[in-house]
């Protein structure tokens, strides 16, 4: 039974150190902090940037249409300039859906007075408000860059009925 005290007191007395090492040390970052007193916006800066860490991997989103090359859709996206916010619309044809998951883009193509612009979209980017497809076309390649080339009436897809 001696000996069995002896251990118990040995363990007392190894485990006592090491709690002061502990308020030791928490004693210096409290010092430390007091030296470096942090505002209230630097803090608000790191609260922001853990939400920005937590939202940064969202879910694939379920309320898009399902789209395919050569459909004919228009694209509501929320554009921020100078502070101001607006929602501007992309109508054109789509020539190509690249990747998969969270990472999926369309690519949309118009011709606006004679000029043709492509414009890329990630699909499951928060700016994107919504997608309305207004016809499907038949097309029978999943990528249609040969539009690119043509011109006028040699540039119409066929409407799917």
């Amino acid at each position: 039974m001696t000996e069995e005290k002896k251990d118990q007191e040995k363990v007392e007395v190894k485990e006592a150190p090491k709690k002061e090492e502990i308020k030791v040390e928490t004693e210096t970052k409290e010092v430390k902090a007091k030296a470096k007193p942090v505002s209230k916006k630097a803090e608000k800066v790191k609260i922001t940037n853990k939400m920005d860490d937590m939202t940064r991997y969202s879910p694939v989103r379920t309320d898009l249409p399902e789209l395919k090359a050569g459909d004919i859709i228009r694209v509501s996206y929320r554009v921020i300039e100078g502070g101001k916010e607006r929602i501007q619309v992309f109508e054109g044809t789509v020539i190509a859906l690249k990747h998969s998951g969270i990472q999926k883009t369309v690519t949309v193509r118009k011709t606006s007075f004679g000029v043709a612009v492509e414009r890329i979209f990630p699909l499951n980017s928060k700016l994107v408000q919504k997608i309305e497809v207004k016809r499907h076309s038949k097309v029978r390649r999943s990528k249609l860059y040969y539009l690119r080339n043509l011109k006028g009436k040699a540039a119409r897809l066929k409407e799917l009925r």
